[in-house]
């Protein structure tokens, strides 16, 4: 596994690019970017999936966007935590996750995103979906524990302008599925201590009755 990223750009993604680069900063709103897990609402266990959320608001007031880059990036790089796998575009209807940008190809570590319209979308204090990704656990190397993932290269543009942003990551838990012969432990375990209990307030009951 290479050590450093690589970032493969089309030719009209790299246009975009040297377009922005040109552009100059202007004081506008900020944008805050929050990754939020989906499915599971708890942990995830192997060998399931995941889906995450990439969302977006604005820190004062309305804010027109109409362009988004950034890098979902997993914060262990061997495949412990599990790997990308997959991911959409939904704010607008061009641009989203590049396939060759999931490192390794077809499933990795980080991948890359953009997303451009010149009509443009509103973002407000309310969190807006930008895009949704997958995160597959049914690798070898998997294993249970707590990790994070986090956003990186932001890039926000309103008409000529470049909007300054900032991001939220969120841990999630990756666990493994208990062995039907513990669960049965469990529930041996959880009727032994219900009987125990009622026995008790029926003892109970009857001194309370002489």
């Amino acid at each position: 596994m290479l050590n450093s990223k690589t970032y493969l750009r089309s030719a009209s993604l790299l246009s975009l690019v040297l377009v922005i680069a040109a552009l100059p900063l202007s004081a506008v709103a900020g944008i805050i970017f929050r990754v939020q897990q989906i499915t599971p609402t708890g942990s995830i266990l192997i060998p399931g999936p995941a889906t995450f959320a990439v969302t977006a608001e604005s820190d004062s007031g309305n804010q027109p966007v109409t362009g988004i880059d950034f890098t979902v990036d997993l914060s262990d790089t061997s495949g412990k935590g599990g790997l990308l796998t997959g991911g959409s575009n939904t704010l607008f209807t061009t641009g989203g996750f590049f396939a060759s940008d999931f490192f390794p190809a077809g499933s990795g570590v980080y991948a890359e995103f953009s997303t451009n319209d010149p009509v443009g979308a509103t973002v407000t204090s309310s969190p807006t979906q930008v895009a949704t990704f997958t995160l597959g656990t049914t690798m070898a190397e998997v294993v249970p524990g707590t990790y994070t993932i986090s956003l990186s290269s932001l890039l926000v543009l309103s008409g000529g302008n470049q909007v300054t942003s900032s991001q939220v990551p969120t841990q999630y838990t990756v666990a493994a599925v208990p062995e039907p012969g513990t669960l049965a432990l469990a529930g041996l375990a959880a009727g032994g201590l219900g009987l125990t209990h009622l026995a008790r307030r029926r003892s109970a009951r009857r001194q309370a009755e002489r």
